[in-house]
């Protein structure tokens, strides 16, 4: 059975080195070709969040102040992922975040990998100005209403995996990406 879990994280900042912590994580399921299930799962920083991340996520410190945080979140998620392939767009981005909190926390860190953003780069019919998710989404007619949230950032990015796998041909190792630095 081909079974992958989308992945999009909204956080704080750009860098988990610098203190920037994850407040959202989105999934979609992928199952045989078939978007089976999403949803996402608000997770309560240390610290507080920034008006220009409400501003961009619409996610606000009173949303996620009776959230559970990370430490206990993060063991779950990574649980339920095991070892299916992850897919993201911009995978280096949230697999930066997820990778550097499960070491934090003692756990195996998330290994392979798709990344939407790349096939995009190697799709030859892919004629958008840029490689944007939301760009892709508009050249390919994906409804993404609520952008930079993560259950609909990774609806749309299931959506497009699936649009862009069937042009450039089935993923074969080639297209799988592992990456021990991320």
């Amino acid at each position: 059975m081909e079974e992958y879990i989308v992945v999009d994280l909204e956080t704080t900042g750009l860098d988990p080195i610098r203190g920037d912590e994850i407040i959202e994580i989105g999934v979609t399921e992928i199952k045989d070709g078939k978007i089976t299930r999403n949803y996402s799962r608000m997770v309560k920083p240390n610290g507080r969040i920034s008006s220009f991340i409400t501003s961009l996520t619409s996610i606000t410190n009173e949303m996620v102040e009776k959230e559970e945080p990370i430490e206990k979140v993060l063991p779950r998620f990574r649980k339920y992922v095991g070892d299916k392939t992850v897919i993201a767009h911009n995978a280096k981005f949230d697999l930066k975040f997820l990778n550097h909190y499960l070491r934090k926390l003692n756990l195996p860190t998330i290994h392979n990998h798709i990344c939407t953003l790349e096939m995009l780069k190697k799709n030859k019919e892919y004629k958008g100005k840029n490689k944007k998710l939301e760009t892709a989404c508009e050249y390919y007619n994906i409804e993404n209403s609520h952008a930079h949230r993560a259950d609909s950032d990774t609806m749309a990015t299931a959506e497009l995996f699936l649009i862009v796998r069937d042009e450039i041909g089935e993923i074969d190792e080639k297209n799988r990406q592992t990456n021990d630095s991320i």
